[in-house]
């Protein structure tokens, strides 16, 4: 008996703080919803033509539409309810959809439900069925806006927290100009860059998790944390490849694992140590326009636990640019079968020989934008270095 009251109580509950829009151009259907709908305890309001549901859908917040097919432009085939329907799909966060017709058959439900109805009654209808159909999507629709609001408030947090972690200012080395920037395909990246001061010298990184989203972004702060702890070691980046990648095997899911590149800079040899763990090679454009890859035999991080990373060295020399960048970037464009490219990507910094880090960041990432619309489909990651 005290479930029966509950249960009734919850459904009263849920009436009271309910709106429904009617859909309907006979007076005499909207009079008897609105009996019907008013005795369940829902408040109700109605809209007789296309044009004013969606005046009222715009305008207005409700919590569930229940709509006829058919209007005074064409009575039996369901079209203008239709037309409705795939406006809707377009429409932020529009309520679910109950559509009604006389003329109803299984092809048009069927029809109407692929458009997004969540369900379809027809007339004249059987009052306790559609009470219920109402009951059912109204609280499936605010249990789905609820879980959305709370993935919604974890992606901002997760944003907020991977903010903080992306390198705010990078360091100021008299000799050399440093610009660096992270284009998430979506609201968090699954790329990541840095630049650590280490006394005189600087770590030099940049990685990319395969995968896109909360997952990938998730493991990539943990990689940051990991980077900077191991980086204040002062290490070599053979070593500090070996550690991230053990921590990365342990903690990572078997299909995921990160490309990954880390280097040690001495501004006063201009001598660059590195270890390149399965990441794109960094470019090194000299000053007379040659452009050389920066790479060692090393796999990714996160699939071989005992493996031995490599370091290898590079001279570094006045007017050389080097340029660590992200798939993102050479892949911009492939969803359209035209990728910025690998040559492309080269031959922007082979053109720009005298420009530094700073002039450059800004126009490489507008001829990228440009060239794929704006419609990154990876995250997109850039760091440039020039000595002077």
């Amino acid at each position: 008996m005290a479930s029966t009251s509950s249960s009734a109580e919850t459904r009263a509950a849920l009436a009271a703080s309910a709106r429904i829009l009617i859909g309907e151009d006979q007076q005499d259907v909207q009079d008897a919803l609105h009996i019907l709908l008013k005795g369940a305890g829902y408040a109700a309001e109605s809209a007789s033509t296309p044009d004013a549901i969606l005046s009222k859908l715009e305008s207005g917040k409700y919590d569930l539409l229940l709509m006829d097919l058919n209007y005074r432009r064409d009575t039996t085939s369901g079209s203008e309810g239709l037309e409705i329907l795939g406006i809707l799909r377009n429409m932020p966060a529009p309520p679910p959809v109950i559509v009604m017709t006389a003329w109803g058959s299984i092809e048009l439900a069927v029809q109407a439900m692929h458009m997004g109805a969540r369900d379809f009654i027809q007339k004249p209808w059987d009052n306790n069925h559609l009470l219920h159909l109402a009951e059912k999507h109204i609280s499936a629709h605010r249990d789905e806006t609820l879980r959305k609001f709370k993935q919604d408030h974890e992606l901002a947090e997760a944003q907020a927290v991977q903010k903080r972690l992306m390198p705010a200012t990078l360091p100021k080395i008299s000799g050399i100009d440093i610009a660096g920037q992270c284009q998430p395909a979506g609201a968090v990246a699954g790329d990541y860059f840095d630049v650590l001061q280490l006394g005189d010298n600087l770590g030099i990184c940049i990685a990319d998790v395969i995968g896109k989203g909360l997952p990938a972004a998730l493991m990539m702060s943990n990689l940051q944390a990991a980077v900077k702890v191991t980086a204040a070691d002062w290490v070599k980046p053979s070593e500090l490849c070996k550690r991230v990648n053990a921590l990365a095997c342990r903690n990572g899911a078997v299909d995921k694992f990160i490309s990954f590149f880390y280097a040690v800079y001495e501004p006063a040899t201009r001598n660059l140590m590195y270890t390149n763990a399965g990441h794109n090679p960094p470019m090194v454009i000299r000053s007379n326009g040659e452009c050389l890859r920066l790479d060692t035999p090393d796999v990714v991080l996160g699939q071989i636990s005992d493996w031995q990373y490599q370091d290898a060295h590079f001279q570094l020399e006045p007017g050389d640019k080097l340029v660590l960048y992200t798939d993102g970037m050479n892949e911009a464009g492939e969803q359209d079968g035209n990728e910025f490219g690998e040559e492309r990507l080269s031959a922007f910094f082979q053109q720009r020989p005298a420009a530094r880090a700073s002039e450059l960041l800004p126009e490489v990432f507008a001829a990228i934008t440009e060239h794929c619309h704006n419609n990154f489909a990876d995250d997109a990651t850039c760091l440039i270095l020039s000595v002077d």
